[in-house]
């Protein structure tokens, strides 16, 4: 390989390492929003306990009371881990997405005239406004004021419930009627919790997939392989990116628990779209 061909592919090597760099970030967004999903469903388990420590007519039972007030305390604990986490990690996920996709022709045409550039300052050259944007997104993408505050809604949720299990810890008169609202609160926190950890979810994945598409062309190139000449639109490349990121089924169930209770508390619950509407 002459030197100069071989120069040129380190420098489509050093950009697929950044490339790969910024798909982790993202990765770790996913795996973030995933933590809270558990959470979600651990809050809706949690709250069915606390609903069946209501049956009958007989003081409740002090043992399954302080293990369910154990657990809460454990989760609210896990939760303010998760959403510091979350918040730390967001990035506005199909932003960045949109971002690295605009550089998909950039890599196409430089694919086209690689062999007649003269040397790597000219690919160099050539792949300075993708390396400017791979520079900027992890500050300029940051998740706006109100993604932040939603996650962290979440945790002081978590910090209510935590407080509202000493109240059933202290048992008395008001001990039925608290361990009711426990549960109540707590299928409100899987509300909310799943809402916003299925949007950080699917807007990391169009990031995620956008990054690692564009990483497997600087891969191939670096390695002599061609690269089309027509990349897809703007419009072709986040309808696919919408697509292969979304999930088998465009549903998140949080809860499938059935109660016969009269004045049982709706159990099931069901997030669709990037809105998370209720149906």
């Amino acid at each position: 390989m002459k030197p100069e061909t071989e120069a040129k592919r380190d420098i489509l090597t050093g950009l697929s390492r950044a490339l790969t760099a910024l798909s982790a970030r993202m990765q770790a967004q996913q795996d973030a929003a995933l933590k809270i999903t558990t959470l979600a469903v651990r809050a809706e388990r949690i709250a069915e306990r606390s609903w069946q420590l209501t049956d009958g007519r007989a003081p409740l039972s002090r043992r399954d009371v302080d293990a369910v007030v154990a657990d809460v305390k454990a989760f609210a604990a896990d939760v303010a881990a998760a959403a510091k986490r979350a918040g730390e990690e967001a990035l506005l996920g199909r932003e960045v997405a949109q971002a690295i996709g605009a550089h998909a022709e950039d890599i196409a045409r430089l694919a086209r005239d690689i062999d007649t550039l003269a040397d790597a300052a000219a690919v160099r050259a050539r792949l300075r406004p993708l390396s400017q944007t791979l520079a900027s997104v992890p500050e300029r993408m940051k998740a706006n004021a109100s993604t932040v505050k939603e996650v962290n809604r979440i945790a002081d949720l978590a910090g209510d419930l935590a407080e509202r299990s000493d109240r059933l810890a202290a048992g008395g008169t008001a001990a039925h009627r608290e361990a009711v609202a426990l549960s109540r609160d707590l299928r409100h926190f899987a509300e909310e919790a799943t809402a916003i950890s299925l949007e950080m979810t699917r807007g990391s994945a169009v990031a995620v997939k956008a990054i690692n598409d564009m990483a497997e062309q600087t891969i191939g190139l670096s390695l002599g392989k061609p690269v089309p000449d027509k990349p897809p639109s703007a419009q072709e490349r986040m309808q696919i990116l919408v697509q292969e990121a979304k999930p088998p089924r465009d549903e998140v169930w949080v809860s499938t628990t059935k109660r016969q209770d009269s004045h049982q508390i709706k159990g099931a619950t069901v997030w669709s779209g990037a809105s998370a509407s209720k149906r």
